[in-house]
C-alpha cells in the first residue's frame, strides 16, 4: 500500500496548500498522454468513434440536450482539454488490458459527494467513443442514485429489479443519446437492504452477464466507509477505482478506504485524483494507476453557481 499511500499524502498536502496550511513536498505536474493503445500492442491508435451529431448554437457551441447532464463533457465538448484527460484515462486503462479482456469496474470514493457519479458516466462516455467497445454503465448506489437523471432516464426498474427476477436484465438495460453506450438503473429497492439484495444468489449470474456481453462495464457505487455495499459488490468486479477529491478528502478517510477494499480482497486499480486544484474558479482532474502515481490536470472555465453546488 506504500505508493497509494504516497499518492494521499500528495493529495493531502495539496488540500492544506488550499486552505493556507504548511507543507513540504512541492507539487509535480505532467503532460498527459493522448495516443490510444492498439489491442495488439504495436503501438497504434485504436480506432475511434466520430462523434456523434450534435446541435450547434449560433456561437458553435454544442446545443444543450433537453435532461441530458452538462457534466457529461466529452459529449458536450468533445475537443476540450478536460476530455482529452478523460482520454487519457482511458488510455491508461486499455495499456492495463492489452488482450481487450472484458472487465466490470466499480468507481467508489472514501466519503459522498466526491464526484463518483460524474467519473462514472464520463468514463463510459469516452470509452464508448471506441467502434468495437461495448460499454456499459450501471447505478450500483441504491441510496442515492443519480445517473438516471443526469442521463435524462427514467428511475426504474433497474439493477434491483433484476437481481429479484422482477424484471430481465435485457429489459432494463437502455440505449443513451451516446453511441455503443447503454445504461443500467438502480430501480427501487421498496426498502429492502442493499446487503441483503446484493448477496442474493442471483446477483452474481447478473454481475456474470455484465462481463460476457459488454467489453467495459463502468458501476456507480456508494463510499467505501460509509456503507458495505462496495465490499460486496467490488468482489464481483474486476476492480475498483478509487475517488479523492483535492483539498476535501481526509488522507486517513481515503486510506480507511483503502484499506476496507484490501481486506475484502478487492483489487485496486487505481487512486483517480479530482476536484480543486485553487481557490479560484477552476477545476482540476488528475489520476495515478498501477505502480505509478502521477499527476495530470486539466481545467474548465465554472460558474459561481456551480461552484456554490459542489460546496454544499
Amino acid at each position: 500500500m506504500g505508493r497509494i499511500a504516497d499518492a494521499l499524502r500528495r493529495a493531502e498536502e495539496e488540500r492544506r496548500r488550499a486552505i493556507g496550511a504548511p507543507f513540504d513536498t512541492p507539487r509535480k505536474t505532467s503532460a498527459a498522454p493522448f495516443i490510444e493503445a492498439s489491442p495488439d500492442g504495436d503501438g497504434g491508435e485504436v480506432a475511434v468513434a466520430e462523434a456523434p451529431a450534435r446541435p450547434v448554437e449560433g456561437d458553435g457551441k454544442v446545443a444543450l440536450v433537453e435532461g441530458l447532464s452538462e457534466s457529461l463533457v466529452p459529449f458536450y465538448e468533445p475537443s476540450s482539454l478536460i476530455t482529452e484527460q478523460y482520454r487519457s484515462l482511458r488510455t491508461r486503462l486499455l495499456s492495463q488490458n492489452p488482450n481487450y479482456e472484458h472487465r466490470v469496474i466499480a468507481i467508489t470514493s472514501a466519503v459522498p459527494k466526491e464526484g463518483k457519479s460524474v467519473t462514472a458516466l464520463n468514463l463510459g462516455c469516452i470509452l464508448a467513443e471506441i467502434h468495437h467497445l461495448k460499454v456499459l454503465v450501471v447505478d450500483g448506489d441504491f441510496r442515492r442514485s443519480s445517473l438516471a437523471q443526469m442521463l435524462n432516464q427514467p428511475d426504474g426498474p433497474g439493477l434491483v429489479q433484476v437481481l429479484t427476477g422482477e424484471a430481465r436484465f435485457d429489459e432494463v438495460t437502455r440505449d443513451t443519446p451516446i453511441p455503443n453506450l447503454r445504461f443500467l438503473p438502480a430501480g427501487s429497492t421498496h426498502g429492502r437492504s442493499a446487503a441483503e439484495l446484493l448477496t442474493l444468489a442471483s446477483a452474481r449470474p447478473v454481475f456474470r452477464r455484465m462481463l460476457n456481453e459488454f467489453h467495459y462495464t463502468i458501476v456507480d457505487t456508494p463510499p467505501a466507509t460509509t456503507v458495505t455495499d462496495v465490499g460486496i459488490m467490488g468482489q464481483m468486479c474486476s476492480g475498483v477505482i478509487v475517488i479523492v477529491r483535492l483539498h476535501r478528502t481526509h488522507e486517513a478517510a481515503a486510506k480507511r478506504a483503502v484499506r476496507l477494499l484490501q481486506v475484502n480482497n478487492i483489487p485496486i486499480i487505481g487512486c483517480m485524483i479530482v476536484g480543486r486544484d485553487s481557490p479560484i474558479d477552476r477545476y482540476s482532474y488528475g489520476y495515478g494507476y498501477g505502480y505509478h502515481y502521477n499527476y495530470y490536470r486539466y481545467y474548465s472555465q465554472t460558474n459561481q453557481e456551480e461552484d456554490a453546488k459542489d460546496r454544499k
